[in-house]
């Protein structure tokens, strides 16, 4: 990495205590961290700090080339959280991948660019926050993506996301399509329309075969600005609060803590485990957690930490009747949008086919995995159960107590059971039907009892927590309407852990439209 803080210039020191001093110090080189260190940054007269966990690994193939995402689960780049075993999927230990990588897990996410519905924006604006309505984040959208059909009323042109569609669909993908319209769903050349309903063709942030991530189109091009400073390799430990203000923060880099101070504004954009986790440590937090665990309590805001949620996956898996032949894009082409019920507002079921076979431990030592196997990710994207973060103790390497109760809520489980029996209607569809060979996890038709055996041995999580520091009125708020933390001046919080409410789609392309709503805030205009 070119820039770090040993370089900045003379006019950031404060000369009395050795203090490094920017304008912005964001905490978090994530989607969002991007974002905001770019446009915080084209502002010549604004000095910036941008302060990273991990490494500057994007060079990687298995980072830059789309059909390699798969490899970037479990590997350095991987924070690799835990979820807390829950009864309700047989206490099974559950991972969720987070990005630990410059660029965070817009580095080494599947690549789907899905802004999810319009009523998802307008309940957020409905609950009290107002400006986050469907029609006024619409433009951020459109100021995100360089879309491969050109601008129109709802897509932009030369943003910094290059976001493409299949040019030619993969023999599952092109079969999936017509057992989809066969079964009664709608064609959608664009899955990002305001109410995606249906299957169509998947929006990928890829351009020129390889992934158009936040840290290639944002951070990338001005990463030499010399009002930008970038520092990898190195932990917040915990921010200076004084007297309701956050003065700056302390965070340690090869064994040393260095203090650093932000003379307008701390942002926090380390993600949904992170940022509360940074929060908690300072102070900030729930008051009776906090005593607990031995922490001066600075401002009693309850709800950092809770409001966690997650989509749960699970994946089935078929053996196709013929080799898979060339892999495309990122194993996958194709989604669905559907609803388990025809009276609700929206779709609360997504299913994506992968070419690949994607099991859980538990599946995997039940089924036989055969060559040319492919799976079928079932999400639940509209969901009713919620859970919570904690913190485990005062370190700040600790291990966190994540718990997302995952199909907690009957209507989820329920939800959940439509979604698995929509996948096994859509195999027996014509035209999917006569490439798949066999069935393979499951191995037949479940009903009843054991379909819900499956799930609860097969339900993972499709990585897209969000929620922790939700945004909006109420007691349990931790931001404001305008991402500011509730109680402290000079701090914000933008990333995924503001969501009050999970999108009803993968969640990168939403993140880093907060990012675009918070540097407008931050920059005055909005």
């Amino acid at each position: 990495m070119t820039n770090k803080i040993e370089n900045s210039v003379s006019t950031n020191l404060k000369n009395d205590t050795n203090t490094f001093i920017y304008d912005y110090i964001i905490v978090g080189g994530g989607s969002a961290g991007c974002v905001l260190a770019r446009r915080l940054s084209d502002c010549e007269n604004i000095t910036v700090l941008l302060i990273e966990a991990g490494a500057d690994d994007n060079g990687l193939d298995r980072i830059q080339r789309p059909l390699r995402w798969l490899e970037n689960i479990g590997s350095p780049q991987d924070y690799l959280y835990r979820y807390q075993p829950n009864p309700i999927l047989n206490n099974r230990e559950i991972y969720a991948p987070r990005g630990k990588v410059l660029g965070g897990s817009g580095s080494i996410n599947a690549m789907v660019w899905a802004r999810g519905n319009q009523n998802d924006y307008d309940s957020w604006a409905e609950a009290g926050n107002t400006g986050w309505d469907y029609e006024s984040i619409l433009p951020l959208f459109r100021k995100i993506e360089d879309w491969d059909n050109g601008e129109n009323s709802i897509h932009g042109k030369d943003g910094p996301i290059r976001v493409e569609r299949p040019e030619k669909l993969h023999v599952i993908d092109a079969a999936a399509v017509k057992a989809g319209i066969s079964y009664g769903m709608p064609y959608m050349e664009d899955s990002n329309i305001p109410a995606p309903e249906g299957v169509g063709l998947m929006s990928m942030n890829i351009g020129h075969g390889r992934r158009s991530s936040p840290f290639e189109g944002y951070l990338k091009p001005i990463i030499d600005k010399p009002n930008l400073n970038i520092l990898t390799d190195a932990k917040v430990l915990k921010l200076n609060i004084d007297n309701g203000v956050c003065t700056g923060l302390i965070y340690r880099k090869d064994d040393k803590e260095v203090t650093v101070a932000a003379k307008t504004e701390v942002v926090l954009s380390a993600g949904t485990f992170e940022t509360p986790r940074i929060l908690m440590l300072s102070g900030v937090g729930d008051a009776v957690e906090l005593k607990n665990l031995g922490i001066d309590l600075k401002v009693n805001l309850p709800g950092v930490g809770k409001n966690l949620q997650d989509h749960p996956l699970i994946s089935l898996t078929f053996q196709l009747n013929q080799p898979l032949a060339d892999l495309t894009y990122n194993l996958g082409g194709i989604n669905y949008y559907w609803k388990s019920s025809p009276d609700l507002i929206k779709p609360d079921l997504m299913l994506i086919p992968i070419q690949y076979p994607i099991l859980t431990q538990e599946l995997a030592a039940k089924y036989e995995v055969p060559d040319n196997a492919f799976s079928v990710f079932v999400t639940l994207i509209d969901i009713k159960s919620k859970g919570y973060m904690k913190l485990t103790s005062s370190l700040p390497d600790a291990p966190l107590e994540i718990e997302p109760n995952l199909l907690k809520d009957p209507a989820d489980f329920q939800a959940m059971v439509k979604a698995v029996e929509l996948c096994m209607d859509l195999t027996q569809e014509p035209d999917l039907n006569k490439i798949i060979k066999s069935w393979v996890a499951p191995d037949r038709r479940l009903k009843e009892g054991h379909l819900a055996e499956f799930i609860r041995n097969g339900c993972s999580t499709y990585f897209h927590p969000v929620g922790t520091c939700a945004m909006g009125k109420g007691p349990d708020a931790v931001v404001n309407n305008r991402l500011k933390v509730i109680g402290v001046q000079k701090l914000s919080i933008a990333d995924a852990s503001v969501m009050p409410q999970i999108t009803t789609s993968n969640t990168n392309a939403p993140t880093i439209m907060i990012a675009e709503f918070a540097a407008e805030v931050l920059l005055g205009t909005r």
